[in-house]
């Protein structure tokens, strides 16, 4: 902690009782000397009693910083558009050093001289700002210079005298880091021996050597003399190994050094200071510049709002997009802003004491904090690279200081999810939004191909099943990795596998695994050994399964998330908190990087992906947004990319405007899916009569409920099995029970309840969703109107509506529905009884039950289809446990940004081929 901690200050803290001490503060400076008035006392006299503009110093170093003083005049036409400071405009006098000390040892008497002048920024390069702040403490001005990075500058004695850039003691550790995280053995460091490039050498051999790094040769030119460095780089080459070079250089000595060592043929990465961080660079090496790396404290492109507001307004004004010389030198001005507003005084001494003790202040560059001699201090440095005449940034996806909910819409994917997130943990995963999350961050052993919705390798490269379909043998990739570089190995899927089917681990879907030997008898706690079920590891590459019986989808069944490798070490060790951002190890073409429960989750390109330079979009935002209309207004409003069913569905009643807008409409589409909306009834009373059932099935409009609530052009839907999954029935069969108000006010009739008189009130029970409520409401209406039975409709957020749905029995009747995970019958009848309990409901039907366990080891096609047919006529007409109200269709609004998007009917989204326009 600082000494006089009562004068800390930060960004949003302006107390007020600094005034006093500050108003001490001055005292002392005045009575000080009883001499004549110096110049630095008669500057702060003018300036305690002045009320006219605020005069600030602007010195320039052209030319090689061109937009420098773009940045400062941008803070100061802002300032002066929101009224200036303590009501008083802010007024420049410029000047250019031209980085001449000469020049600049002339500016700073000049500017001394004028005591309307209550600070300076500029002098931008060390040789001319280190004397020239002499000049400036003696004046008693306010110095700030954004470009000194020479530890020279900030001396124990000063007053006045500040940098906003890092030091070389503090560029040198942080490029010494750099080049040990790039794997840099041997580095040969070459240094201009009459700059500041000398100093930042030193460090950097320091560091670089205490990290191991081989110094495999240290060689010094002069750059205000040496104009051919052929020679001496033909020697380095000849005599050197090395796989980096550390370049202590500054324009333009330094960029002709790295031009001529690309004409010599070095081509490996050059590694720079601020000093070489100019136009001049690219304008005097060209093509020569490229993997040449540098060092800044700015990044135009960093997820900050503050940033990206300043970058956006910035190129709006000039059309060119800031640089860290614009940046600093608005941040400079803004600093200053920042003293006089906190101080309510423009007195040097005040402006200086506030600055000395600020912390944590807030610029376009990142936090400002400053020592008590001027130094500032956990300045973040980033890393850039020329490639193709531009720079690009590295290292972006390594910051851990960054808000990650703050959005770069630039790199940023924007997406609504309805209700919570349950869970990201795939043993445990059952939703469609933990599905949509499980697909980015985990690898399956299989995907499905988007066209043909056929199994194609994903973790798995081949798979063979044995002649009589009871064995596989499954090929994996060696080269996927946890997010910790650990190898992801057949062990992790075995792990995975026995973990889940454990019935301690309550795994929702461990069903899934019924088709391995004794999963079943495992899960029921009939076999003890875990060890017994069906897969293991031939070796780290090669999976072996034995199925209870022929299982034809098997390869698409391994699909699922109960199948994904897990990492063991990290789930024992952290038990149920290994899904946290801190603790999670994961796989996929993304990585959880945030996790604000019951709002949002945000996800980042994994750089260790086995196919990451493939995926191009960087980040993922997911909101969670329980209203529609609130999507479809942040949508409109450019604050999400998409929306549609998964993705959070549109608003039933907005379709028509939505056609009708010219904008919205472009883009608009329908997409086919596996999935099916529809009701399930328990069998307890009031609802024990399968009359009863059938009634409110057969008075049921489902084709009223898509031309009016829905509008998608979905299909009205009978049986439960969405077509064409394989085993799904043709409307034409006849299955199930049509709309016919007659026939259900006679079966009502017939089990007692004559125009529904004597039948008790009924409860409907839905997740809170806009679609969801507006269908109960029409089911609600159908039922009074036909048959004049009251339906009580019961509303449940959706952690209360799952937990329901693991005790029907104090349900009556409760919205369900199936997206498939794979494109059969099996997946939509075997998750059933394990979506909810059958017992529970009281419904048990054991030719059900035997029949669909048929359908699964029939090998025939056309057998498989009669049987899954006559499961159909069981559970949706005879026994009407189930009424299917529609067949869903992806109704999908993206943004135009959104390249290569398509999607996916079958479990989550294949974002790791999407991008964004350029």
């Amino acid at each position: 902690m600082k000494a006089l901690n009562i004068l800390t200050l930060s960004h949003s803290d302006q107390t007020p009782n600094i005034k006093n001490f500050l108003i001490l503060m001055v005292a002392i400076f005045f009575i000080a000397s009883c001499k004549p008035p110096t110049i630095a006392e008669r500057r702060a006299q003018k300036a305690a009693n002045s009320k006219g503009d605020i005069v600030i110093g602007i010195v320039d170093s052209s030319p090689g910083i061109p937009l420098f003083v773009e940045g400062i005049n941008f803070a100061i036409e802002e300032l002066n558009g929101e009224g200036g400071i303590l009501g008083r405009k802010i007024r420049a006098i410029y000047r250019d050093d031209e980085g001449s000390v000469e020049e600049g040892q002339k500016i700073a008497r000049e500017l001394g001289k004028n005591t309307n002048i209550i600070a300076v920024v500029g002098h931008c390069f060390s040789d001319v700002a280190i004397p020239v702040s002499i000049t400036y403490e003696k004046s008693g001005l306010v110095f700030i210079s954004p470009g000194t990075t020479n530890p020279d500058l900030i001396r124990s004695d000063n007053k006045f005298v500040f940098r906003n850039i890092p030091s070389d003691i503090v560029t040198g550790r942080e490029l010494a880091k750099f080049a040990h995280r790039s794997g840099y053995k041997q580095i040969a460091v070459i240094y201009d021996r009459d700059s500041t490039g000398r100093r930042l050498a030193e460090v950097f051999y320091k560091h670089a050597d205490d990290m191991g790094i081989k110094i495999a040769a240290e060689i010094s030119y002069s750059g205000s003399w040496e104009k051919d460095f052929r020679l001496l780089i033909a020697e380095l080459v000849k005599e050197t190994k090395f796989d980096a070079v550390f370049l202590g250089g500054e324009i333009p000595s330094g960029a002709h050094f790295v031009k001529q060592m690309r004409k010599m043929g070095v081509t490996v990465p050059i590694i720079g200071g601020n000093s070489l961080d100019s136009p001049q660079l690219l304008n005097i090496a060209g093509k020569s510049a490229q993997n040449t790396i540098l060092p800044t404290v700015f990044d135009p492109k960093r997820s900050r709002t503050l940033t990206r507001e300043f970058v956006k307004k910035f190129k709006s004004k000039t059309g060119i997009t800031p640089d860290r010389w614009a940046a600093q030198g608005y941040d400079a001005v803004r600093l200053l802003a920042f003293a006089i507003k906190s101080g309510d005084s423009t007195v040097p001494i005040t402006l200086s004491t506030i600055l000395r003790f600020l912390e944590n202040w807030e610029g376009v560059t990142g936090s400002y904090s400053f020592t008590s001699d001027g130094n500032i201090i956990d300045k973040s440095v980033f890393f850039k690279m020329v490639d193709r005449g531009e720079f690009r940034f590295l290292e972006r996806d390594l910051r851990k200081q960054e808000n990650p909910f703050e959005i770069l819409e630039e790199v940023t994917l924007r997406l609504p999810v309805e209700g919570i997130i349950p869970t990201i943990d795939p043993g445990l995963t059952s939703d469609v939004t933990s599905i949509e999350l499980t697909e980015q961050l985990f690898l399956a052993l299989t995907d499905f191909d988007p066209k043909t919705y056929e199994p194609v390798p994903e973790f798995a490269t081949e798979w063979k099943a044995s002649q009589n379909g009871k064995f596989y043998l499954f090929k994996l990739r060696e080269d996927v990795t946890w997010t910790n570089g650990e190898p992801v190995t057949a062990h992790d899927v075995v792990w995975a596998i026995r973990r889940n089917i454990d019935p301690k681990t309550e795994a929702p879907f461990a069903h899934a695994l019924y088709a391995l030997k004794n999963a079943r008898a495992i899960h029921k706690g009939k076999l003890k050994d875990i060890s017994k079920i069906g897969v293991n590891a031939i070796d780290d590459f090669t999976l072996w399964f034995r199925l209870e019986h022929p299982v034809a989808y098997f390869p698409a069944l391994v699909s699922l998330w109960i199948y994904r490798p897990l990492p063991r070490n990290t789930i024992e060790k952290y038990k149920d908190k290994w899904t946290e951002p801190k603790n999670i190890q994961t796989n996929g073409s993304y990585k959880l990087i945030a996790w604000e429960k019951g709002m949002a989750m945000a996800l980042q390109k994994n750089q260790d992906y086995y196919d990451a330079k493939n995926v191009r979009i960087p980040k993922i935002c997911y909101y969670v947004i329980p209203e529609s209309s609130v999507g479809l207004a942040m949508y409109k409003n450019n604050q999400l990319d998409i929306i549609g069913d998964s993705y959070l569905r549109l608003p039933m009643a907005e379709l028509p405007n939505i056609l009708a807008d010219p904008v919205l409409s472009a883009e608009y589409s329908q997409q086919p899916m596996f999935s099916t909306y529809a009701y399930a009834f328990s069998t307890n009373p009031p609802l024990d009569n399968v009359l009863v059932r059938k009634a409110i099935a057969a008075a049921i409009n489902r084709k009223l409920i898509i031309a009016f609530i829905t509008k998608g052009g979905e299909r009205a839907a009978k049986t439960y099995v969405t077509p064409p999954a394989f085993g799904s029935v043709d409307p034409e069969d006849g299955v199930g029970i049509n709309f016919n108000p007659a026939q259900a006010k006679k079966w009502l009739a017939e089990a007692g309840y004559p125009d529904g008189k004597g039948l008790p009130e009924i409860m409907l029970t839905y997740n809170d969703s806009e679609t969801h409520r507006e269908i109960a409401r029409a089911i609600q209406i159908f039922l009074k109107y036909y048959l004049n039975i009251t339906l009580k409709l019961d509303e449940r957020n959706w952690s209360d509506y799952l937990e329901s749905l693991s005790n029907p029995s104090e349900l009556h009747m409760f919205r369900i529905g199936w997206s498939g995970d794979y494109p059969d019958a099996s997946n939509w009848f075997d998750s059933l009884p394990h979506y909810f309990s059958f017992d529970k409901m009281a419904w048990g039907n054991s030719e059900f039950v035997k029949t669909v366990r048929l359908a699964e080891k029939e090998q025939s096609l056309l057998e498989r289809k009669k049987l899954y047919m006559r499961a159909e006529q069981i559970m949706c007409e005879e026994d009407c446990v189930v009424t299917p109200i529609f067949f869903d269709i992806g109704k999908y609004l993206v943004k135009p940004r959104i390249k290569g998007w398509y999607n996916m009917a079958l479990g989550g989204q294949h974002i790791r081929d999407w991008y964004f326009e350029q």
